[in-house]
């Protein structure tokens, strides 16, 4: 399975994990936590790449 990118604050992450794919095809996947993503993207902005561990949205790359 291939990891969805997803544009935040001007630059495209990846997830690893943290989103539940959906049948629309206007939206393939939900996001868990999007606000706190937003959040940890700002404060992590040499992030490329995150993931949801243990209710918390942490850069992986």
């Amino acid at each position: 399975m291939s990891c969805p990118t997803v544009d935040l604050d001007k630059k495209k992450v990846i997830l690893l994990n943290g989103f539940e794919m959906t049948h629309s095809s206007s939206k393939p996947f939900a996001i868990k936590a999007k606000k706190q993503l937003e959040e940890a993207a700002k404060r992590h902005q040499d992030a490329v790449a995150f993931g949801y561990v243990l209710g918390k949205w942490v850069p992986a790359a």
